[in-house]
Formats: structure tokens, C-alpha cells, sequence
């Protein structure tokens, strides 16, 4: 149960990846429309991934560790390891998208500066 737990929490990080990815393109395009809903949608998997985390943290203190099979421990392993793979790049991702979003609000900054 465990490893569907965290195998569905890495499916919502991918989500939450893909969904940046898709709108970063368009802010380095300096398109902004969907920024609103950028943040919704992934609010919403932030969310999912807190029920979910509440679910792991139940079962595995309500579970005897000592009972995991050796193959069962490296799956629980290898996703925690892909859960870190996952969030270091959605860290940079994010970074990217700050930085797109504060150079539009310093370009808009200038102009209406400019426009006084």
C-alpha cells in the first residue's frame, strides 16, 4: 500500500512538472495569460499531494517496518529517490518561472516609468 502511495504522489509531481513546464514556455514568451490558472491547477495537486502525504504518514506508522520484504524496501527506495528528482527540478523550474515573471513586472515597471 505504501508504494501505491508514493508512486501516485510521484504521478502528482510529474503533473505538477508538466503543467509548469507547458506555462513556462509561454512566460518566456512573455505570455501571461494563464498565470491565474497556473497557480490554481497547481494549488490544487499541492493539495493532493498533502492528502496523500497523510495517508503515508498513517500507514507507516500503523505498519511494522521489520515485516518489508528486501524488494519492497528498494521500491520504496527508488521512489523516494524519484520524488527527489522530481522536486529538485521543479525547484529549478520554478526559479525559471520567478525569474520570467519579475523581469515582465520590471519591464512593465520601466515602461510606465517611461510614460510619466
Amino acid at each position: 500500500m505504501i508504494i501505491k502511495l508514493l508512486e501516485e504522489k510521484n504521478n502528482h509531481l510529474e503533473m505538477f512538472l508538466t503543467v509548469s513546464e507547458k506555462e513556462r514556455r509561454s512566460f518566456k514568451a512573455r505570455n501571461f495569460d494563464n498565470l491565474e490558472l497556473l497557480y490554481q491547477i497547481r494549488e490544487d495537486i499541492l493539495e493532493n499531494i498533502r492528502c496523500i502525504d497523510l495517508r503515508v504518514d498513517d500507514y507507516s506508522q500503523s505498519m511494522d517496518k521489520a515485516l518489508l520484504a528486501a524488494d519492497d524496501k528498494a521500491k520504496i527506495v527508488a521512489c523516494l529517490r524519484r520524488k527527489e528528482t522530481l522536486t529538485h527540478q521543479i525547484l529549478e523550474q520554478d526559479l525559471v518561472i520567478l525569474n520570467c515573471v519579475e523581469n515582465e513586472k520590471s519591464a512593465m515597471i520601466r515602461k510606465l516609468t517611461s510614460v510619466r
